[in-house]
Formats: structure tokens, sequence, C-alpha cells
């Protein structure tokens, strides 16, 4: 919503929040939905928390991507700070003195923009800044990750061994500078609405981009080894071939919650067209609703896209004993082994010495 504000330097100030004074919240049905999503967001919180742990503590990849990665998985936080402060508006609970009630997301009238005589109240400001902050960072998270992965390509023959934590820090920084910049923008109302869109699709179209191109690269190096060893010898070391894996299986990782991501991105966009088109009106506050929650209880199926997908987090995960998540743990683990068991590390480690005794044996004595 946007607030125009009588009495204040900043003439309009541009929050997520989608409904106020909402007398829809006093039936029962919609105070029923209020009580599962509070259910859901604390199994939503108990995911985050425990996903975050085990990509921190559990080495399956370079520490760097680990960290980026438990970042954004705990940043989940500041979606449920945003949901205690905004709640209590958008229901009515507490009540804000405005001029009118139009419930238009984004606007650029002002006969249309929520009138407020006097400053608004600290809580839903907070609220509203924690939201934003969440969700740009969720939506530069493939562009960092990216990032990191394009580091990992330049620096493959010595990246799986050396920590670089002067990367990680200058990654880091340049994600906070870049996502605190957006969220202030945002708040004060200095983004066009066709800016924002841009900006999304680019945080999500240049990523894929820069992955694809990550991914050929590793690839070509893997598929030397595999076809040319010899000259792969010549050209690579043992760890430039674990880098390059290492890179593929982030690839593969980042293709599996982007499909998870486009079809929850696809959901909400259905619910967006419906309320603007007025479809169903009677089910505005409903659909309000779904839309708020794919976007906060995303946790609930990124976190264990994240943990099953990799078998080393995998593993890790069965010791938290949570009922839900362990019951699909079994599960991911036991169906690779109705095929064929899988190399591990150490079995490719050795068979990878072992063809580069061969090839040194056949190489002829030169005298």
């Amino acid at each position: 919503m946007i607030f125009l504000l009588k009495n204040s330097s900043f003439s309009t100030i541009w929050l997520p929040i989608y409904t106020l004074n909402d007398s829809c919240y006093t039936r029962y049905f919609y105070r029923g939905l209020l009580l599962a999503e509070l259910l859901l967001s604390i199994l939503a919180l108990i995911y985050s928390v425990i996903s975050g742990y085990i990509i921190l503590t559990t080495k399956a990849f370079h520490t760097n991507f680990n960290t980026l990665l438990a970042i954004i998985v705990l940043s989940w936080k500041f979606s449920i700070i945003g949901k205690i402060f905004l709640i209590p508006y958008s229901t009515g609970i507490f009540q804000i003195e405005t001029g009118n009630l139009n419930s238009h997301w984004w606007t650029d009238d002002v006969t249309e923009m929520i009138t407020v005589y006097g400053s608004l109240p600290r809580g839903i400001l907070v609220g509203g800044v924690a939201t934003w902050y969440y969700m740009i960072l969720m939506s530069t998270c493939l562009f960092i990750l990216s990032l990191e992965r394009t580091f990992a390509s330049i620096f493959i023959k010595n990246y799986e061994n050396t920590r670089r934590l002067y990367l990680l820090f200058l990654i880091i920084l340049f994600q906070q500078f870049m996502v605190l910049s957006i969220v202030y923008l945002l708040t004060y109302n200095l983004m066009k609405f066709i800016n924002v869109l841009i900006f999304l699709i680019a945080m999500n179209f240049l990523p894929m981009l820069i992955f694809l191109g990550n991914r050929w690269f590793n690839l070509k190096i893997v598929n030397e080894f595999l076809e040319r060893p010899e000259e792969a010898v010549r050209n690579y070391t043992l760890p430039v071939r674990f880098q390059a894996k290492e890179n593929l299986r982030v690839f593969n990782l980042t293709v599996r919650v982007t499909v998870v991501g486009f079809i929850a991105i696809l959901f909400a966009l259905l619910c967006i067209i419906t309320l603007t088109l007025e479809w169903v009106p009677s089910l505005d506050t409903f659909l309000i609703y779904c839309f708020e929650n794919i976007v906060h209880l995303n946790p609930l199926v990124i976190c264990p896209v994240l943990i099953l997908s990799v078998s080393t987090w995998s593993k890790s995960l069965l010791s938290t004993r949570l009922p839900l998540l362990h019951k699909l743990t079994r599960i991911a683990l036991q169906q690779p082994q109705l095929t064929k068991n899988a190399p591990t590390q150490q079995q490719e480690t050795d068979t990878y010495f072992s063809q580069l005794q061969n090839v040194w044996e056949q190489k002829p004595i030169v005298s």
C-alpha cells in the first residue's frame, strides 16, 4: 500500500501490507486461517533453523557457499518479524486514522493513496521494512550465489583448499548494500513500479545465464578427464576436477530450488491477477492471505528441497528426529539403493589415482 503522509517530510511511504483494518478477520473462518498461519509459521521456523544449522555445520560444499546459503535460509526471521508487526494493522486490531481505505498495492495517483494524518505508527514501519528486507534478499539470493560460483570457477585451481574469507566478506557486504539500498528506495516510494519489475526480472534472469556459463565451463573440464585423461592430467590437477564436479552439483541443486520457486511464483501471480482483474471480489481477503503466505511460508518447501537434494545434508538431518522430515529423508536415502550405489568421494579419489598410475605406467620412457 502507498501511504500519503500529510504532516511529514516524506510525502509517500510504500509498505508491503495489502489490507488495512480488514473486517473479514472478525469471522471465525479467517480467524481459523490466522491460527493455521501461526502453527505453520512455527513449523517453518523449526525447518529454517535446523536447515541453517545443518548447512553451516555439515561440509557439503565450500565454506563460502555454505555460509551464503545459510544466511539466506536463516533470513526468514525477518519475515516473521514483519508478520508480527503487520498483522495487527491488517486485521484491524490496531487502527490507523486514514482518509480512505483503498487497497491498491501500488499507485501513482495521489487520490487513490491512503491518506494518513500525522505519522505512521512505528510498528507498521518496522514490520514493513523487515518484510521488504526479506523479500528483496530472497529476490537477490540466486544472483549472490551465482557470484560465489563464478569466483569458484575463476580460482578453480585451488578454490576448494583455500577459504578465501575476504571473498565471502566482500560478497556479503555487496549483498547487504544492494538489499538495503533497494529497501530504502521502496520504503520511501522512490522507485517506479516498472523499475521494480525490471530489477526483479534481472535478479532472476542474469543468475541463470551466469550459472549456465559456469556449468558449460566446468562440464568441459569434467568431460576432458573422462574422454582424454592423459591430456587432462597435463592441463589440470586433481583439485580442479573436484572443484568442477562441486560446481556442477551446485548447479543441479540450484535447478531444483529454482523449479520449486518458479511454481510458487506462478501461484502468487495467479492470486495477483485474480485480485487485479477482480474476478472474484468476495474472495479478495482470502487471495491476499494466500499470496502473503506463499511468500512467508516458503521454508516449508524450500528447506526440504535443499536438504534432501544433498546426501550429506540428508544424512545429517536424520539426527534431528523430526517425524515428517525424518520419514522423507529415509525415503530419499533408500531410493538410490534400489538401483545402483553411487560411488563415494573416497572411491572416486582412489579410482582417479588408479587411472593416473595406469597412464604413467603406459607412458614410454624417453632416453
